[in-house]
């Protein structure tokens, strides 16, 4: 007489099926990712997906070195201001024809250090080495991960020479009067070298709070592709911890019954 045990054979490939998920499960759970294998569709895109978050970071980098960039021009092109609106002043005071000649002399000396203050700031505004009121010319910018997604910043250089004071000086009235003029249109360029890097400086930061939100979506749909629910999976594996204890339960009770009949033949 031969027992049939077809059930058993059954019963101990499910019992390894429920071992297979409860450790897939667990991956899910300590990871707290779906592994690739458990959605091969999901995990494609995902890593696209990935793919484009990593440009999108880089572009993001790039737009805020150039804000930083823009920031230290403004910073420096402020100090030269400052230096011509004191020029300014001092060209108003040499215009008197009462100041004697040490007066004057003294006014001129301060004018002087002035010209050479403007080239020093000039020379010594960098950036990552990069002297940001001198070189910066089609200074590219990458804006987005695409192709084409750039934008090209000029600074005009500044220094005493373009900025048309090299060669003033205070030494009498009349040239302090020439040189309240050629002052006027110095700021007068200043201020619109200051207009230019403010509206250039803003649309790198619509650039950055643009990346940003993008990059702020990318992000959500990966993690909504390969992230763990964490309340399913927990359900999940309880249960499959359940029905692995009631499996082993069933297989031992007819491991049981089977030794009773075999102990019976045997009588």
């Amino acid at each position: 007489m031969r027992i049939n045990d077809i059930t058993n054979a059954w019963m101990v490939r499910y019992l390894d099926f429920l071992q297979n998920q409860q450790r897939n499960l667990s991956t899910q759970l300590s990871q707290a990712t779906i592994p690739f294998s458990a959605n091969v569709s999901a995990g494609a895109i995902s890593q696209k997906i990935r793919a484009q978050i990593t440009g999108y970071q880089q572009a993001m980098s790039d737009v805020y070195n150039a804000i930083g960039m823009m920031n230290v021009a403004e910073g420096g092109l402020n100090s030269i201001r400052s230096n011509l609106q004191r020029m300014r002043e001092l060209a108003v005071q040499a215009s008197n024809s009462t100041l004697s000649s040490s007066d004057r002399a003294a006014l001129a000396e301060e004018f002087r250090q002035l010209q050479q203050q403007i080239n020093k700031t000039s020379e010594q505004t960098q950036y990552n080495n990069t002297k940001v009121l001198q070189e910066v010319r089609d200074f590219q910018v990458q804006t987005g991960p695409n192709e084409g997604q750039k934008m090209s910043i000029t600074i005009s250089p500044v220094n005493a020479r373009t900025l048309g004071v090299e060669n003033l000086n205070l030494s009498t009235p009349q040239n302090a009067q020439s040189a309240i003029e050629e002052i006027d249109k110095a700021l007068e360029q200043t201020s619109n070298l200051r207009s230019y890097i403010g509206a250039t400086t803003n649309r790198l930061g619509s650039a950055a709070k643009e990346l940003s939100n993008t990059m702020i979506n990318l992000t959500t749909t990966v993690s909504n592709l390969t992230d763990t629910d964490m309340a399913r999976t927990m359900m999940e594996f309880i249960r499959s911890q359940l029905m692995t204890q009631s499996s082993i339960s069933a297989l031992s009770h007819s491991n049981l019954s089977r030794l009773s009949v075999l102990r019976l033949l045997n009588m």
